[in-house]
């Protein structure tokens, strides 16, 4: 796909750019306080969208000269993969996903808490109070829209675009709707909780946007391909992927409702992590203003760190609303029984 040309650009560039980084045999490879750690390997499982998962770690390669092994996996097979894992972990780092994936890993203890000097740099809001993980950027739950077949077949019926999530239980929207599996995809099961938390009859609206649902993708990011493709007509999706794919020509219009439901790409160490030096070595390097900045350039997306994040990204964040990831995390049997105990024909 044509999208994928400007992450394979920006790699280089980043190569490029961090290549002057000196061989000086000391204890630090970089001047901004990462260690050497030529000779040295972390695992890393991501559930952040692909190209900016290995961006990340080409990064932080080039800073310490550690090498890597990355996995992408859709946030709920990430989660169970790590709790899976529990006796013998494999993993060193868990990265993004939807953030209610890092309360539960916590609260599981399938991750461990890192002290690091100048973690609250990073606000309250957007890292644990128990400090076992923290954000290293934040996106909302957008509504996305094939433009040019909105443009086709209902704008000359003045219909207005939706402006709310309830607006996609329109049965005009019947079988167009783009919506990943919520078993697998965080993006998802973080609408069906943000439902949960703030409608007054949460499974009359699950039963409704089911009975809209397009055919069904394995993450979110799919999700919003299948929007941008034509496939579908519109869907849900989280606003960097919309961008990531608006940004290589995909004709799409996204809606961030007021109140809006929201995630955060979260980072965290594994309990009983293989390579624990390592680990905190990359959850400092994921802390630095310098990374977010370049990686959220990449993710299209807003970094948490308050040196990195842009007035525009700013002016999105105030449409925020309230999302309770502990609920989200302790609520997820119950929501996923309720989902799936709901036929299409309902």
């Amino acid at each position: 796909m044509k999208w994928k040309y400007p992450v394979v650009v920006l790699l280089f560039v980043l190569t490029a750019l961090l290549s002057a980084c000196a061989h000086d045999g000391e204890t630090q490879l970089s001047d901004d306080g990462l260690p050497d750690l030529r000779g040295h390997h972390i695992v890393v499982y991501s559930a952040m969208r692909d190209e900016v998962g290995r961006a990340a770690l080409a990064l932080f390669q080039q800073k310490t000269g550690c090498t890597y092994d990355y996995i992408y996996l859709p946030t709920q097979a990430m989660l169970g993969r790590v709790r899976h894992e529990k006796e013998h972990p494999q993993a060193d780092i868990m990265m993004g996903g939807a953030t209610h994936a890092q309360v539960s890993a916590a609260e599981h203890r399938l991750t461990s808490p890192v002290v690091l000097r100048g973690a609250d740099v990073i606000p309250e809001q957007f890292r644990s109070s128990e400090k076992c993980w923290f954000g290293i950027a934040s996106t909302p739950l957008a509504i996305v829209i094939n433009r040019e077949r909105w443009e086709q077949e209902f704008a000359p019926q003045g219909k207005n675009m939706p402006a709310a999530y309830e607006d996609l239980l329109d049965p005009d929207y019947r079988g167009e709707v783009a919506f990943a599996d919520p078993n697998a995809a965080g993006t998802s099961y973080t609408l069906l909780a943000y439902v949960m938390q703030h409608d007054t009859a949460p499974r009359d609206f699950y039963a409704a946007l089911k009975a809209n649902l397009g055919t069904s993708s394995y993450n979110g990011f799919e999700a919003v391909q299948r929007v941008a493709s034509g496939q579908c007509l519109l869907g849900i999706g989280f606003l960097d992927d919309a961008r990531s794919l608006e940004s290589s020509g995909f004709p799409l219009h996204t809606i961030v409702p007021e109140g809006c439901a929201w995630t955060l790409d979260a980072v965290a160490r594994v309990d009983g992590a293989p390579h624990p030096r390592e680990a905190e070595a990359f959850l400092r390097f994921c802390m630095m203003e310098e990374t977010q900045e370049v990686l959220n350039r990449i993710a299209f997306s807003a970094a948490t760190h308050p040196g990195a994040v842009t007035q525009a990204d700013k002016e999105t964040m105030a449409h925020y609303g309230e999302m309770d990831f502990r609920r989200a995390a302790e609520e997820q049997e119950a929501i996923l029984h309720a989902w799936n105990d709901i036929s299409p024909a309902e």
